[in-house]
């Protein structure tokens, strides 16, 4: 039997997990009062706890995989451990994108774009390599970098003169219904849906009761800092630039000048964004490599490197450019990826668990 992770890990490691990617981009852009959109969508997102978790309780010590197996047989269920192994490492390979697209704007403007890749990938392997304690204990130390960071970029817009407070105005000018539509189209699945890979892992974490609660509050952070950054990005860039930037909290930070001495702290809070999409990356690559091994019946180490490289190469070759990723994250992939795999498959496990629990089933 496996140890298990500590709670404060296990938090630490979901907040990362949850904050990473979604710190870059924001709530979307598609409505005046984005930071409205957080927080409407937490509550609908709790949901999605409430099925994962009565996932697990029905079969204790069972992860997400064993559990496919358990509800849909063993040929159909190794079927979906391949879907969601596949899943998992596509958005492995949006967050490298992710992380590219931002370090080829602000760092290594003209270093290659496969140089820096296979760079990455290799990091991110190593990282899985040690397995979701490694990670954990990884994500201990690097969350209170970025909240610090976080913090001080807040602090010195203000010393800046740069947060004015007439920038969120005029509010809900559409009304509240946009606002609603938006949290329910883009911001449950991305990226309290994406919590759905820490089923894979339960067995280490504790399982459903440990889940719930963990799980919750990291949802109420992750609401409350992703809120806070999205309105003072509004603040400080106004509705209209924070709509049409790629990098909204970036271009914040390249607002502060205390004293033309404290200026372009961009890049520094560039670097510690880099560390949270890291640890989610081998977060993913880790679940499809536990996928993968249980399919071909060999160590979860045995893939590390060969799937980061697989990837890397999806990384650069499932869009063409910066605009066309992000279009494809926010229309296609939340309804033909998001939707069905967060939502429709688990309800139907948990549908399938329940009856054949009912009927004594061992299958």
């Amino acid at each position: 039997m496996p140890s298990k992770v500590n709670l404060i890990d296990t938090f630490t490691m979901q907040l990362v997990f949850l904050l990473s990617t979604a710190i870059i981009f924001g709530s979307p852009s598609l409505v005046p009062d984005s930071w409205l959109v957080g927080i409407i969508a937490f509550f609908p997102a709790c949901l999605l706890i409430v099925l994962y978790c009565a996932m697990l309780s029905s079969k204790e010590d069972m992860g997400l995989y064993p559990l496919l197996e358990r509800a849909w047989g063993k040929v159909i269920g190794k079927m979906f451990i391949l879907v969601y192994s596949t899943y998992f490492l596509y958005i492995a390979a949006r967050n490298i994108r992710d992380m590219i697209e931002l370090i080829m704007s602000i760092l290594l403007r003209i270093t290659p774009v496969p140089m820096l890749t296979t760079l990455f990938v290799f990091v991110i392997a190593y990282c899985a390599l040690g397995g979701i304690h490694a990670i954990a204990r990884f994500a201990s130390l690097i969350l209170w970098i970025i909240l610090f960071m976080l913090a001080t970029l807040a602090v010195l817009l203000m010393f800046s003169s740069s947060i004015i407070l007439e920038q969120m105005l005029p509010f809900l000018s559409k009304g509240l219904w946009p606002v609603v539509q938006t949290a329910f189209k883009h911001s449950i699945w991305f990226p309290y849906g994406e919590i759905i890979v820490f089923l894979v892992f339960q067995p280490q974490l504790g399982g459903a009761k440990r889940m719930r609660k963990v799980t919750f509050y990291a949802f109420v952070t992750t609401c409350i800092i992703l809120s806070a950054t999205d309105l003072i990005q509004v603040l400080t860039l106004g509705i209209e630039n924070k709509k049409f930037s790629v990098f909204a909290l970036l271009d914040a930070a390249r607002l502060i000048n205390i004293a033309n001495i404290i200026t372009r702290m961009d890049a520094l809070i560039a670097l510690i964004i880099m560390f949270g999409t890291l640890l989610k990356c081998a977060i993913f690559l880790y679940a499809a490599m536990v996928g993968v091994s249980r399919i071909f019946k060999k160590k979860p180490e045995d893939y590390a490197f060969s799937l980061a490289m697989l990837a890397g190469a999806f990384s650069i070759l499932v869009t063409r450019n910066s605009a066309e990723h992000v279009t494809e994250g926010l229309k296609y992939v939340i309804y033909t990826l998001h939707i069905p795999l967060q939502l429709l498959v688990p309800l139907l496990t948990l549908i399938l668990l329940r009856i054949r629990y009912r009927k004594g089933a061992t299958t």
